[in-house]
């Protein structure tokens, strides 16, 4: 074992120690202290703009203030995460306490939300003249249009590039339950998945510290869905090539672990943390090792050294770091790996067993169960890979079927439910006349009068 990973072991050993015995109460003191600092004094810098010209001297000092305390929450965070929800504010998941003067929260909430902004991310440390940039800009009035993207535009002129703002978020209260179905298009959601799957990707690889702010949205969109075949039906996206493979695999694995969680019952708050590890298991080979990327032996480790630069005390970092290190464990091994990390271990092995390459994929997507369920107890945790048989169904998502009346389709769903396990839907890809369909046509196993006489395999010829 190198040095870097026996001391990244260790590193992660003691962050467990503090997870077990809860938050670290020193460091989460700290946190809330200067994160309370940075919301006052950067309200009232902004507020300081209104009065005096930014040449102004006045400003001198409490530009040294707040960034003196940016400066500290960096040394203790590595990457300082600042976050508005309506009238609370976050520091690195560190929820902040106003007390009663809970008006310093709405304030910067509205500050931020005028430019369409619910976060900012802090990638490096800031002087004074930086922050006092960061206060001007925000504090000028908002773009007409795409406000966030021309206050990022902004900053980035002012030699801000390290500073990166985030989307509006919000809080889903108890009573609103999961969202409609049908109130985003499940195209549409994969398209924004991607796109955060990618910038993720695309900022590890240039040495910038992880950011699970946007993965744990999209997770969230995920886990709002109310019905869990669409979750699965997700998975057939991975055809879509036009996005990386290490996008759509990262974003398959996701959904993958996400119908496990669901199916043994994991809360909403386990099943996000759930997903945002899983999308963070392959990172290791965002490092460059002498120009290459890590080989297979060494990339989970690889991935929890890159999860360490974000310093902190939350059990989730610990999880998606044991996840990097353990989800190509077998189950039957000594030390049994952690619950993330089996599911994770049986959503990896699914999709690249069934992942489509230009030829097709490799194994029809019920071989691809079959093999792995001959596995299971040695390889795999056997209650959570039926989970997954279970979630699926007999024609996963991806199976090409030929029908009794000689049409070819393919599943575009799991199992709804138990009486229909092995009736999905599916979608015509080859009529019984041997032509494809210039119009989209949908069959319900469940309603209409078909067999399936056969799984078509990748070695079938046309």
């Amino acid at each position: 074992m190198t040095d870097a990973a026996a001391d990244a072991q260790q590193r992660i050993a003691k962050a467990l120690d503090r997870a077990r015995a809860g938050e670290d109460r020193e460091l989460a003191t700290q946190v809330r202290e200067r994160g309370e600092q940075v919301a006052h004094l950067f309200a009232g810098l902004v507020r300081m703009t209104h009065l005096h010209a930014k040449e102004n001297r006045a400003f001198d000092a409490p530009s040294r203030d707040l960034a003196t305390a940016f400066n500290t929450l960096h040394e203790l965070l590595g990457m300082v995460q600042l976050v508005m929800v309506e009238d609370q504010v976050y520091v690195n998941d560190m929820r902040l306490r106003f007390d009663t003067r809970a008006e310093v929260a709405r304030e910067l909430t509205e500050l931020w939300r005028r430019h369409d902004t619910g976060g900012v991310t802090l990638h490096a440390r800031l002087d004074d003249a930086q922050v006092k940039s960061l206060a001007v800009a925000v504090a000028s009035e908002p773009a007409p249009t795409n406000p966030r993207a021309a206050l990022q535009s902004s900053l980035q002129r002012c030699g801000l590039s390290t500073v990166e703002l985030q989307p509006v978020f919000r809080l889903r209260m108890g009573h609103e339950g999961r969202r409609a179905p049908a109130q985003r298009d499940t195209r549409e959601m994969w398209a924004l998945a991607a796109r955060a799957m990618g910038d993720l990707w695309d900022g590890l690889s240039l040495g910038r510290t992880p950011n699970p702010l946007p993965i744990r949205k999209l997770v969230t969109e995920l886990v709002d869905l109310s019905d869990e075949a669409r979750i699965a039906s997700i998975a057939t996206a991975t055809r879509d090539t036009r996005s990386p493979a290490y996008v759509r695999h990262s974003l398959t694995v996701a959904s993958l672990s996400l119908l496990i969680g669901r199916e043994i019952a994991l809360s909403d708050a386990a099943l996000a943390d759930l997903g945002v590890a899983a999308s963070f298991h392959d990172v290791g080979y965002t490092i460059d090792e002498d120009g290459e990327a890590p080989p297979f032996e060494r990339h989970g480790t690889a991935g929890a050294r890159q999860l360490l630069k974000q310093r902190g005390f939350h059990e989730a970092r610990i999880r998606r770091m044991l996840v990097c290190l353990e989800h190509h464990r077998p189950y039957d091994s000594p030390w049994r790996p952690s619950l993330f990390a089996r599911i994770v271990h049986i959503a990896d092995d699914y999709d690249i067993l069934t992942r489509y390459r230009p030829s097709g994929p490799f194994l029809a997507p019920p071989d691809a169960l079959a093999r792995m369920n001959a596995a299971s107890g040695s390889a795999y945790d056997p209650t959570l890979l039926q989970a997954l048989v279970n979630g699926l169904g007999a024609y996963p998502p991806g199976s090409v079927l030929e029908l009794s009346n000689g049409s070819w389709v393919v599943s575009v769903s799991g199992a709804r439910d138990a009486e229909r396990f092995d009736k999905p839907l599916t979608r015509v890809v080859r009529t019984r006349g041997g032509m494809v369909p210039r119009e989209p046509i949908e069959i319900d196993l469940a309603d209409e009068e078909h067999d399936v006489l056969r799984v078509l395999r990748p070695e079938t010829p046309p």
